[in-house]
């Protein structure tokens, strides 16, 4: 035992012995300056130093790309509901919105998510158009996937910024606001969702596009009649024992969808190495090879819309907001358009009474055309709306960002081609299954017909 401790104490001296041999040459080496300065580094922080000393950066060379004029836009972003903008704030009865506050209880919970990157116009549109079309505000949660962590909480970004969020206004409404933790895909995001609803105990959930106009199936005031009530009504159904095993439900494919959480996770959640466009297919597909029944049905007006009107307080009847919206076409007849003398008592019956539900979808089914004329070339340029918010946390450069969004989108889809063999959503189609991810040959000849892709079939 004692020549143990011996030993023990002879090791121990050792180290420390060395320790102090460290520290002395370390101190007694000549310190190192910079060039341009006599500031003094020593050897031991120049080994985290990524730079050496006397580095001189090149003269700049490179050449700006000149702005393009299709994305430009001369005017400011105007306030898309300026009431919610007034000091003291409206109440919910000025916002005709009593009756409908979020404490108000009902079954079956039906969540609904609706993610937000850009364009807090076209956000507060669709939202606000869920409330008018019966959805309880408390049920509606605004994920916002903007990659600024905490900047709108705090009110650091501007109106004119593509990324602002305003929480206080969307608290005023009701609606509740779950932040991402960074910037995700549109594939990462549904799994966020999955994982939201798996740690709030949602079994189902519901989640939404944000360029959408809903509106209740017709004018009529009886609860039972709104979309929402009618969106719940199908949770009641597929709930029941008896029903088949399924995973989605789309209303209007796939701009509002009513998702089984537990069939996401058994198929193991969206691929996000395919990160926007063809994810759905995957994931869909994926989906009925496991043997989940996906349906569809029809609740309601639901329009895929790229215009805000030019004040969305007209969705919810408020007297005096009349429904409008920049580059309206107007009525396709224009031979049927009211006389002047009509058009007066019309806006002075809005101005005691509010919009019209009929005079409301006429707006909203104007807008979708204009989303799609031309083709539908055009119909993402909403995202690319707001030019602003130089000088502000997380700043990106509007146009850099969605550059580089179409590269991803680019990449998922070779990456799809890739996993499948196959270019294009048609590989249930051509008879692929499950098993066939990753082991089939490419049925595409890359140095004739190019990437993954490309091709007529995306």
């Amino acid at each position: 035992m004692a020549l143990l401790r011996s030993r023990s104490r002879y090791g121990r001296l050792i180290v420390v012995a060395a320790i102090l041999l460290g520290l002395y040459y370390i101190s007694s080496q000549p310190a190192l300056k910079t060039s341009s300065s006599s500031f003094s580094i020593s050897a031991a922080s120049m080994i985290r130093c990524w730079k050496p000393p006397d580095y001189v950066p090149r003269p700049r060379s490179a050449r700006k790309i000149p702005p393009d004029s299709a994305h430009t836009h001369e005017h400011d972003i105007p306030d898309p509901f300026p009431l919610l903008s007034r000091i003291p704030p409206p109440s919910l009865a000025e916002l005709n919105l009593a009756g409908r506050e979020s404490k108000k209880t009902h079954e079956p919970e039906t969540p609904l998510l609706i993610g937000f990157t850009r364009n807090w116009p076209q956000l507060l549109q669709c939202v606000v158009s869920y409330l008018a079309a019966g959805w309880p505000a408390g049920d509606i949660w605004v994920v916002e996937n903007t990659g600024v962590m905490h900047a709108n909480r705090d009110g650091r970004l501007g109106l004119q910024n593509p990324f602002y969020l305003s929480h206080t206004q969307l608290e005023m409404l009701g609606v509740r606001v779950v932040v991402t933790p960074t910037l995700f895909t549109f594939a990462q995001l549904q799994n966020f969702y999955a994982w939201t609803a798996l740690e709030r105990n949602w079994t189902e959930y519901f989640w939404s596009h944000q360029d959408l106009l809903v509106f209740s199936p017709e004018n009529s005031t009886r609860p039972e009649d709104t979309l929402h009530a009618r969106a719940a009504s199908i949770l009641s159904y597929l709930r029941q024992p008896g029903v088949p095993r399924w995973a989605n439900h789309f209303f209007a494919y796939d701009h509002l969808t009513l998702v089984r959480r537990d069939a996401i996770l058994d198929v193991g959640g969206w691929d996000t190495h395919i990160p926007y466009y063809a994810t759905d297919c995957d994931m869909y597909d994926r989906l009925m090879w496991a043997g989940y029944w996906q349906g569809e049905t029809n609740i309601g007006i639901i329009l895929d819309v790229a215009s805000v009107m030019d004040d969305v307080g007209a969705l919810l009847r408020i007297p005096g907001i009349y429904a409008a919206f920049q580059g309206d076409p107007g009525p396709e007849n224009e031979a049927n358009q009211d006389y002047p003398p009509e058009e007066e008592r019309r806006r002075k019956l809005i101005g005691e009474h509010g919009e019209t539900w009929d005079h409301l979808v006429e707006i909203g089914r104007r807008m979708e055309n204009v989303k799609y004329a031309d083709g539908g070339g055009w119909r993402n340029m909403w995202q690319l709306r707001q030019t602003g918010g130089q000088g502000e946390p997380f700043y990106r450069d509007p146009e850099g960002f969605e550059t580089g969004l179409r590269m991803m989108i680019d990449t998922g889809r070779s990456v799809f081609a890739e996993k499948w063999g196959h270019r294009g959503c048609d590989i249930a189609e051509i008879g692929l299954g499950a098993e066939d991810a990753w082991k089939v040959e490419r049925d595409w000849d890359p140095e004739t017909e190019g990437g993954g892709s490309e091709g007529d079939d995306w």
